[in-house]
């Protein structure tokens, strides 16, 4: 399929031949999430399930039980008690944590499967994890109830970039070229491609069984006011992208103001006044949570 997808890739001919479904389809085999991570998401949708429940189907795959106890015992959590079954994991972080965490290390191990040329992974990560935490400290006060689902969606909300980096090199390149012009990436992506990074993302999690919750706020990250629903977790992770852009570029201390950003405050619920704050806190965590999503990045990638 790969080979397929690079002689339709033509620089010349512009006219999209691909969809986001098909350029998914040619990486089936090598992005997949464990077993346990996709029964974990089925049982988590039952209001009846036990704890006893969940602990079982992680601790049944011993390297994600693993990743998951390293995490845990962190000291991004901080807990004073060692943690070494995956039981006390949920008695002392929640179930909520919990999920996320297997979602995380899991969407990370998944794409060590794949060689990529055209980006530098821990750069990837950072940004990554910048935004989720971001995201996730606007979403303390304004949707503090589903906190971690905003943290997982804006996590993942640019691994459809890794996807078109892998399959589509050539327009990628181009992309990228014209990104450092100054261009809109979304805007040319879908003007050689007919689609974005942004679409690719969501038909993986979507092919990984993850729920709309999480596909559509990645969807709609950089058009948020197009959002069909969860309008607020795609305007969150808007925030998120923006402050992890800025954070990322030599910056004076002053606090910036996000240009162009009155709509997404006001779809977020929150307010520029928390920006400052969440800073602090990404500045804080991010290289402990970056630990926990992909352990020793600079040496993996």
């Amino acid at each position: 399929m790969h080979a397929t997808l690079a002689a339709q890739e033509n620089p010349v001919n512009l006219t999209p031949v691909l969809t986001a479904e098909s350029v998914v389809e040619g990486v089936d085999d090598l992005l997949s999430l464990p077993d346990a991570a996709i029964r974990l998401n089925a049982l988590l949708v039952d209001p009846d399930v036990s704890a006893n429940e969940i602990a079982e189907v992680v601790s049944l795959d011993a390297a994600l039980a693993a990743r998951v106890l390293r995490a845990v015992n962190s000291a991004y959590f901080g807990l004073r008690t060692r943690v070494d079954t995956i039981s006390k994991a949920i008695a002392m972080i929640g179930t909520s944590e919990l999920h996320s965490l297997v979602l995380t290390t899991s969407a990370a191990q998944a794409f060590k499967s794949i060689s990529y040329k055209l980006v530098d992974m821990e750069t990837f990560w950072q940004h990554s994890v910048r935004a989720a935490l971001a995201a996730r400290g606007f979403a303390e006060s304004s949707l503090k109830r589903h906190r971690e689902r905003v943290f997982l969606a804006a996590l993942m909300h640019d691994i459809g970039k890794l996807v078109l980096y892998h399959q589509v090199p050539t327009v990628s390149t181009r992309v990228l070229e014209a990104v450092r012009e100054g261009q809109s990436q979304d805007d040319v992506e879908f003007a050689l491609l007919g689609f974005t990074h942004a679409d690719v993302g969501a038909v993986l999690l979507e092919r990984w069984n993850l729920p709309p919750s999480l596909a559509v706020p990645v969807r709609y990250h950089h058009r948020f006011a197009e959002a069909p629903e969860y309008t607020q977790e795609a305007a969150l992770i808007h925030l998120g992208s923006r402050v992890a852009d800025y954070m990322e570029l030599k910056r004076s201390d002053e606090v910036p103001v996000l240009v162009d950003a009155d709509d997404a405050w006001n779809q977020a619920r929150c307010s520029p006044s928390e920006l400052e704050e969440v800073m602090v806190d990404v500045d804080m965590n991010w290289l402990q949570v970056i630990e926990i999503v992909a352990p020793g990045s600079l040496l993996l990638y």
